[in-house]
């Protein structure tokens, strides 16, 4: 994907525009007259436009362009990827971008799921289930939104407010469920318990007893679950994943272990890192940071203040397990460059790196120094553009500005995990 050129990307504020253009430009000039409408650098003060691509109008503020693609984000906070080429007939609704009113996106949801349904709003979620049910999962999503929310602001992350009500759905039935992935372009399965959808911004799961009765890992009762690896956006960075134009695939499905309750925490921890600001939703992200800041937060002693003085209460026992009994006998030095060079690696060798991704994110975390540079890293992720390719050596390279050089840190990593 060709980079906007830097002229492309001057303010708003500094530009004069007319409120419509309702005509057919080139590709060239159309590009420049919509970045004259982001708010650069700071997307969140963008303006809200209303643009058609010839089959319907979409209306929110970009969040990313280049000369090929304009990602949109609408005021319910889910995102669109339009081609520039197809686009016409666009104006500058406002100079602010604003989400709908927290009543009339109540009233949406409710269209939306009709029924047996109802919506439940707390101060960041609103959450739609089953009647009699919403209520509790409502009181869930909001507890690990805390959690999470607490975890990343005391240790040094700068973290924003989201932008937008974030949205849980919880369906009656396992069916229902799956009837909801094909229309989200995911692929059910009968161990897929739920995920993250980085279209939507919404966390999609189906209504079980185990979820609400057992929020740590404690629970006794183990399935089979499918965790969600985040897909490139076609288009706008390689794609390790086969979909067709116009479609947004949100994960590969893969085969973890895990019982129900980490399900929700999992997929819900994704959608808070999300949101506020830890991650980038048009991508660009490495899936081990993703994936490791997410299992590392499944233990209920590293979310809460509670059991903080053992080491024990805040270790993933699973992915422990995992990596000390399965991945490390046979595990080569150098592993940490593939796992940090590629995404590819997490679909070759899902388990190992799954459970490789969270000891190095644990072992980054539980020692002062290298949780600054941990701090550091996410800052040098979120200060690129994720629309750009991110290719092995530059990821090598960023992470090699934030920790030093990979293969120390990476023997310090694996001392580390020997003594634990």
């Amino acid at each position: 994907m060709q980079p906007l050129e830097p002229d492309c990307r001057r303010p708003a504020a500094v530009l004069s525009l007319p409120k419509r253009h309702a005509f057919r430009p080139s590709i060239r000039l159309l590009v420049s007259v919509l970045c004259c409408l982001i708010s650069v650098p700071a997307l969140a003060g963008s303006a809200l436009i209303r643009v058609s691509d010839g089959t319907m109008t979409h209306e929110g503020k970009i969040v990313g362009l280049s000369r090929t693609t304009c990602s949109l984000m609408d005021r319910q906070g889910q995102l669109t990827h339009l081609s520039v080429g197809t686009l016409h007939d666009f104006e500058k609704v406002s100079a602010r971008y604003e989400p709908f009113p927290v009543t009339t996106f109540r009233e949406q949801l409710r269209k939306e799921f009709s029924g047996k349904y109802e919506v439940v709003g707390t101060t960041h979620y609103l959450v739609c289930a089953p009647s009699g049910r919403a209520s509790r999962y409502a009181q869930l999503f909001e507890s690990i939104y805390r959690d999470v929310e607490q975890f990343y602001r005391v240790r040094g992350f700068k973290v924003q407010v989201p932008e937008v009500p974030l949205v849980a759905v919880v369906f009656g039935s396992q069916q229902e469920f799956s009837a909801y992935c094909v229309q989200d372009n995911v692929t059910p399965s009968a161990s897929l318990m739920g995920y993250y959808s980085l279209r939507s911004n919404r966390v999609a799961l189906f209504d079980d007893a185990n979820l609400v009765s057992a929020t740590d890992d404690t629970g006794s009762q183990s399935h089979r679950r499918v965790i969600a690896l985040p897909a490139r956006l076609s288009g706008m960075s390689q794609c390790y994943l086969p979909f067709s134009a116009g479609q947004f695939p949100i994960a590969a499905a893969a085969a973890v272990s895990g019982n129900t309750a980490n399900t929700i925490i999992h997929e819900t921890t994704h959608q808070v890192g999300y949101n506020i600001g830890i991650h980038s939703r048009l991508g660009g992200t490495p899936i081990w940071i993703v994936e490791g800041l997410a299992t590392v937060l499944e233990p209920a002693g590293m979310r809460k203040k509670t059991g903080r003085q053992l080491q024990q209460g805040r270790i993933n026992q699973e992915r422990a397990q995992w990596f000390v009994k399965r991945q490390r006998p046979g595990r080569a030095m150098g592993s940490l460059a593939k796992l940090v060079a590629a995404d590819s690696y997490f679909f070759q060798q899902t388990l190992n790196s799954y459970s490789e991704a969270w000891s190095f994110t644990f072992f980054l975390l539980e020692n002062p120094s290298r949780r600054r540079d941990l701090v550091t890293y996410l800052q040098i992720l979120r200060s690129r553009d994720p629309l750009l390719q991110y290719t092995s050596a530059e990821r090598l390279s960023d992470f090699q500005k934030a920790f030093g050089n990979i293969s120390r840190i990476e023997v310090e990593f694996i001392r580390y995990m020997d003594r634990l």
